[in-house]
């Protein structure tokens, strides 16, 4: 074997993790998360528009959306905390909210947001929202409240696009185009 080919086999031999990856990486991966929250959104909406859909998947992607677009605003304010905590917030909403909260230092959910959030929580953490179950024939989807949680997650999606737009612009290196 050639030293070319050694080394060739070397490079392709680097295994690349979260963990390896640079500043820039990192930034790149939370802000990819942070997109696809942003889709679950968005097919949350599209979908709730359309006649016969089921509420529970819309409020399913409701929740995956809140739940990942959190985790990405965590991971854009500091990567390396937010990584290590990742798998211990599961799909528990109410846990990434309150570290959202505590970690941007907003003020507490107002009580009816918080009952809204305490009730998709119920079935989104426990999977009922995607798989059948008992409460596909004794609770109608529409009785579930998600309209304070649809409002929010908009309200902070518009101050996050400001945020990251101007995060994006004061990295850019000196001289450079948008």
């Amino acid at each position: 074997m050639t030293r070319q080919a050694r080394e060739l086999e070397m490079k392709a031999s680097v295994t690349f993790t979260k963990q390896n990856a640079t500043e820039h990486g990192k930034r790149l991966m939370a802000l990819a998360l942070y997109r696809r929250g942003k889709s679950f959104i968005g097919a949350a909406v599209l979908l709730g528009q359309q006649p016969g859909a089921d509420r529970y998947v819309v409020l399913h992607l409701l929740c995956q959306g809140v739940e990942i677009i959190l985790k990405a605003l965590l991971l854009l304010l500091n990567y390396e905390k937010y990584i290590k905590q990742q798998r211990r917030h599961g799909h528990d909403l109410n846990r990434v909210v309150a570290v959202a909260i505590e970690a941007f230092g907003l003020h507490p959910m107002r009580p009816k947001l918080a009952q809204e959030v305490q009730a998709l929580n119920s079935f989104y953490s426990q999977h009922l929202l995607r798989y059948d179950g008992l409460h596909d024939i004794l609770i109608d989807p529409a009785s579930i409240e998600s309209n304070r949680m649809f409002r929010r997650i908009a309200a902070v999606l518009r101050v996050s696009e400001r945020e990251i737009a101007k995060s994006a612009r004061s990295s850019r290196p000196e001289g450079s185009q948008p």
